[in-house]
């Protein structure tokens, strides 16, 4: 078995010399646990050193590089070694130095809100180029109903709407109570007890109805969706449907987003209704409304446009959400770094649309005189 790796010192005349033994190769020097790099620096610091190599047995890069950064990278001012051992440290000091990274400037910033305003164009047009990809698959549907991918459109219809419900109902309840808790007080104050009523059936009808389903389905099922086609792009199932003549967009991509645009206005009506239930409850405790109240005033209070407004919100929410889903799963590349970030970026600009779509609804409904109506008591 070679011997480690050693060294012997001697100072001459104010001349020191070490003189390499052993073996100096990567098994050799990884089981010194690190202790070499310490000592032969504060040897390579002693003014007129000698490094003599002629007796060590074996080297190899990891040695080669062990010395090399033990001098500073440079050759010592006296070496002496074989030749193969000579060839290690040309190798090394042939090697590019590291370049400082450049620092940023001032237009930097404006470099990088440029590359996210391309991004984002790109996107943008992407989802619009996949929406017309999806109408035509639609209207050959249409015409060729023997296609239709209904086993993939009722997996999505259950695994966005049935399997989201106890979830949706948890959280409906949850707003309506604290919803009608914290209105509560102000309503006692100047005793219109009953106007809780219209409120809570305006605000969960018209707004939070639909935005607590979206919101819920983007983070569950827009996320699921993004990650299974992306999952499909690793495993190269994409190109086996598109070897076998299959449309990804028609076998995928549009069950997909057909069944979330049926699915959420039902999740968006089972949401009111959950949340109206929480705020019947809370009231009946906090202000001494009784559920009686409710059902008799709730339809003369909240006119059926509201519901029609919250409904269609549903329609467009899913729509929505549906193809950022599978726009960003059919961008993604085979690896696992682009799944985690197509999956994050679909969640985000979900949302973000979603929101940005509720807020361009509310003032396009305000101007054509659709805005907040509660019928008078």
């Amino acid at each position: 078995m070679d011997e480690g790796p050693d060294w012997e010192i001697r100072d001459r005349d104010g001349a020191t010399e070490v003189r390499l033994r052993g073996s100096w190769n990567l098994l050799a020097v990884t089981a010194r646990n690190g202790s070499l790099p310490g000592p032969l620096q504060r040897l390579a610091e002693r003014p007129s050193v000698t490094w003599d190599l002629q007796e060590v047995r074996a080297m190899d890069s990891a040695g080669a590089r062990l010395l090399w950064r033990a001098w500073g990278n440079r050759y010592p001012e006296s070496l002496r070694c074989r030749e193969d051992e000579r060839e290690w440290f040309r190798r090394l000091a042939d090697l590019p130095g590291a370049s400082p990274s450049p620092g940023r400037g001032l237009l930097d910033p404006l470099a990088d809100l440029g590359k996210s305003l391309t991004r984002s164009a790109g996107d943008v047009a992407g989802i619009a180029l996949l929406l017309g990809l999806l109408a035509l698959d639609f209207l050959y549907c249409l015409r060729n109903p023997r296609v239709i991918p209904w086993r993939s459109l009722s997996a999505t219809i259950y695994e966005a709407g049935v399997r989201s419900l106890p979830l949706l109902a948890f959280i409906g309840i949850l707003t309506g109570m604290v919803l009608a808790y914290e209105m509560s007080g102000q309503l006692k104050q100047f005793g219109v007890n009953r106007a809780i009523i219209g409120i809570v059936g305006l605000a969960f009808l018209r707004e939070l109805g639909p935005f607590l389903a979206a919101i819920i389905l983007v983070g569950r099922s827009g996320s699921t969706f993004t990650a299974s086609i992306g999952a499909m792009q690793v495993t190269e199932e994409m190109e086996a449907l598109r070897t076998f003549g299959a449309s990804p967009t028609l076998r995928i991509a549009l069950p997909k987003v057909l069944g979330l645009s049926i699915v959420m206005p039902l999740l968006v009506t089972w949401t009111d209704f959950t949340g109206v239930l929480g705020a019947m409850y809370t009231s009946k405790h906090a202000l001494g409304v009784p559920w009686g109240m409710w059902v008799h005033q709730f339809p003369e209070t909240v006119s059926w446009l509201q519901f029609a407004v919250g409904f269609g919100k549903g329609i467009l929410f899913g729509a929505l959400i549906g193809l950022v889903s599978t726009y960003y799963g059919l961008k993604i590349e085979p690896n696992t770094q682009s799944l985690s970030e197509y999956t994050t970026r679909s969640v985000v600009v979900g949302l973000t649309l979603t929101i940005a779509l509720d807020v361009i609804l509310g003032f396009v409904l305000t101007a054509f005189g659709l805005g907040f109506r509660v019928k008078p008591t």
